[in-house]
């Protein structure tokens, strides 16, 4: 069967880069508090194959993902995708019988900052759980603009001690594009 939004979907094996840029965005620091950064960079996924029978949609393997923040406190702050073999595909799923989509990006990080509250040089955390961005309707794909937000809070410990929560990504607002 097909469905009438698969026409819009995109083929297998496309490789799409995105432009990010997430501004205002809220981390929570121990021994410090709140701050609010500004990221730019980007991501790249790879469309890997059709979601099984009986759902319109593709799962996408992000292949690259680095956006980063000057902050005056903790100088550069950077967000770089972790091991790709270990995070879930994400899903780009019809929406319906139309050409509407939604987007749930998968992500799994380090965030190191350049200067620490504690000050011994930097310092790199990663995700306790795997991240999940959505933009629920999209009309285009590549997305153009589009927003996606951060399902729950993520904590951030430092690498190797997923017990000693440190930090918390509080939202992630990005607006994606589509870099031709």
């Amino acid at each position: 069967m097909t469905y009438p939004g698969s026409r819009y979907l995109p083929s297998v094996g496309l490789e799409i880069p995105c432009s990010c840029h997430a501004a205002d965005t809220p981390l929570r620091v121990e021994g410090f508090g709140l701050v609010t950064l500004d990221f730019k960079g980007g991501i790249k996924v790879r469309v890997e194959g059709n979601i099984s029978a009986g759902l319109g949609g593709v799962r996408l393997k992000v292949i690259g993902h680095e956006v980063s923040a000057d902050s005056p406190v903790f100088g550069k702050v950077t967000i770089s995708q972790a091991d790709i073999d270990v995070t879930p595909l994400s899903l780009l799923e019809i929406v319906g019988n139309s050409p509407v989509f939604r987007q749930t990006m998968f992500l799994d990080f380090t965030v190191t900052v350049e200067r620490p509250p504690a000050g011994d040089g930097p310092l790199v955390l990663s995700n306790t759980k795997t991240a999940a961005l959505v933009s629920p309707r999209l009309t285009n794909f590549p997305p153009q603009g589009d927003v996606y937000q951060l399902q729950e809070p993520v904590d951030l410990a430092p690498v190797g001690s997923p017990d000693q929560v440190v930090a918390q990504l509080q939202q992630f607002p990005v607006t994606v594009s589509h870099n031709p």
